[in-house]
């Protein structure tokens, strides 16, 4: 279906704060636990890998963890970020 109107919307001040200020919440959330991950990595290694869960490593189960995270994460900014002024 082809939609011909050009509906423009537009934003109070008070709504594009309001969503910087939930991805940014988000973002730090995420970049902590994905420093975690680096952490782990870098200065753990030999534990990190040694660890396992159903014969697969800690690692890869943490990288799952970082994906499921970050859809988790967009679907949270996607529900607040649409959600009424509170």
């Amino acid at each position: 279906m082809l939609h011909t109107e050009n509906r423009v919307e537009e934003e109070s001040a008070a709504t594009i704060a309001r969503r910087e200020r939930i991805g940014l919440i988000l973002l730090a959330l995420f970049s902590t636990v994905y420093f975690g991950f680096i952490f782990l990595c870098a200065f753990a290694n030999a534990w990190f890998a040694s660890v396992t869960f159903l014969e697969v490593p800690a690692t890869v189960w943490y990288g799952l963890g970082l994906i499921a995270l970050a859809l988790v994460i967009a679907g949270v900014y996607g529900r607040l970020s649409r959600a009424g002024p509170k």
